[in-house]
């Protein structure tokens, strides 16, 4: 009871000192032991920007741009601060202005880059981020701190432009053949052609345009197998006198079904493709069992040569895939000036209903169909399909290997990519070369007659997100 009666009375002076200090002039301060810097930005930065005149000449210009659009991540359990997508290539990072806010008013100080000296923030100052920098904030007792590690990331490359290697390496075994496609799978380039009216197979890594090696398979190759040269999964796949067969190495095949088929086209990661004397035909079993797909239109506006099928996951429904075919009808559609487009929307969802190829008919303000080309190559590049392609066919009058050509809205129109040109010192037959994009968003164009092997990549498709 004693005790009682004295914690009571030390809480009614407590009361009486604290009202006492509210009657009077004096404020009441309040400390705050836990702080944390909850914001980070940056603002108009100092830009150096490259620019080529009419004639052919390169120049650099300093002006400013602002940089507030781009989103800077705390991560309060790592102590890390980062901007996810970088700042543009040509952005000072030596002389960043930033804006730094934090939990209870701490303090907010600066490690130097040379010694262990802090310096107080201030949003007036440019701090150099050319290396990460560690940031404090302060409680307001100066008791505690939390250190954070600050990246400023900017492109080292600009976005919109296309880098081919240096040089490129030069494959007499390449150079014989004929006719030849290519396919990338897991960390691999295959290449199936002809030499001589002799099937051939050779393989690289992809980190690797001079590792090649020719491939001898268990199985006899028909002189068309490399017109069904596919991936689906871990394997390659063609059509091979009459039998659906496949192989994870390029040297052990198996056989998956004798379907009659005129040639492989493609695969999403739930269906095969083909070519049949009926239609466009799938497998939803890796091609042990096929059935005729649903044409919109005439099966004689379907392409029989230079086949490619790309595939495009929905950004809306999942389990979807836009699909798109693209090629040429043969030698006897003589006035054909363009190539044909088919596409489908395939639907993998539970009840979802079987969607019809549809043939992409050519409007009249469509102003960039795509041209139809000798060995007309496609392949998916980022968001996109990439096409490329010897003299036009037909009706068509287009250069050999004049332009690569671009689709941003599933095969419909097909523009000149201007960020693209040939490498210097290009040499390719007129019919026989390869195009790949392969898992490092890297493009190979690989050439007969000449054996060269070129890779390359546009900057901004070939940027990973850390």
């Amino acid at each position: 009871m004693k005790r009682y009666i004295l914690s009571l009375a030390a809480l009614l002076s407590a009361i009486f000192v604290f009202t006492s200090c509210l009657n009077s002039d004096n404020e009441v301060t309040t400390y705050y032991g836990d702080t944390a810097i909850t914001s980070f930005s940056v603002g108009t930065l100092k830009y150096y920007k490259h620019t080529t005149s009419s004639k052919g000449k390169d120049s650099v210009y300093q002006t400013t741009l602002s940089c507030s659009g781009y989103k800077f991540y705390i991560d309060q359990a790592k102590r890390e601060i980062y901007n996810p997508d970088s700042l543009p290539y040509g952005i000072d990072g030596k002389k960043v202005l930033c804006s730094v806010s934090s939990k209870n008013s701490g303090s907010i100080v600066i490690k130097s880059l040379t010694s262990d000296t802090l310096a107080y923030y201030s949003s007036t100052d440019s701090v150099n981020f050319s290396t990460p920098r560690e940031f404090r904030v302060y409680n307001q007792e100066g008791t505690a701190y939390r250190a954070y590690k600050v990246h400023v990331n900017v492109h080292k490359e600009v976005a919109d432009s296309f880098n081919w290697d240096a040089t490129s390496a030069v494959n007499e075994n390449i150079a014989a053949l004929s006719v030849m496609k290519g396919v990338a799978v897991n960390s691999q380039i295959f290449l199936m052609g002809n030499n001589g009216g002799v099937a051939k197979l050779f393989a690289t890594s992809q980190n690797s345009i001079t590792g090649w090696s020719e491939l001898t398979p268990d199985i006899a190759m028909s002189t068309d197998a490399y017109k069904s040269l596919i991936v689906k999964g871990d394997y390659i796949y063609t059509y091979n006198n009459g039998s659906v067969i496949k192989s994870k190495d390029g040297k052990s095949w198996e056989t998956v079904s004798n379907e009659p088929l005129t040639r492989l086209v493609g695969s999403t990661t739930t269906k095969l493709y083909a070519l049949s004397v009926s239609g466009i035909k799938s497998s939803v079993d890796d091609g042990s069992t096929w059935t005729v797909d649903v044409m919109d239109d005439a099966l004689t506006l379907l392409p029989t040569d230079n086949v490619n099928m790309l595939s495009f996951a929905s950004l809306v429904n999942d389990n979807t895939n836009n699909l798109v075919l693209v090629g040429n009808r043969d030698a006897s559609y003589s006035t054909d000036a363009y190539a044909m487009v088919w596409g489908k929307v395939e639907e993998n969802a539970t009840g979802s209903e079987n969607q019809p190829w549809a043939y992409y008919n050519i409007t009249d303000d469509n102003k960039y169909p795509a041209p139809r080309l000798t060995n007309l190559q496609a392949v998916k590049y980022g968001d996109a399909i990439m096409a490329f392609g010897g003299s036009g066919l037909g009706a068509s009058t287009e250069t050999a290997f004049s332009k690569f050509y671009m689709s941003y809205d599933k095969g419909i129109t097909w523009q000149n990519d201007s960020l693209m040109s040939l490498p210097i010192g290009f040499k390719c037959a007129s019919s026989s070369f390869a195009l790949v994009a392969d898992n490092n968003s890297c493009v190979w164009l690989i050439c007969g007659g000449s054996g060269q092997i070129w890779k390359g990549h546009i900057n901004q498709v070939n940027w990973k997100k850390d």
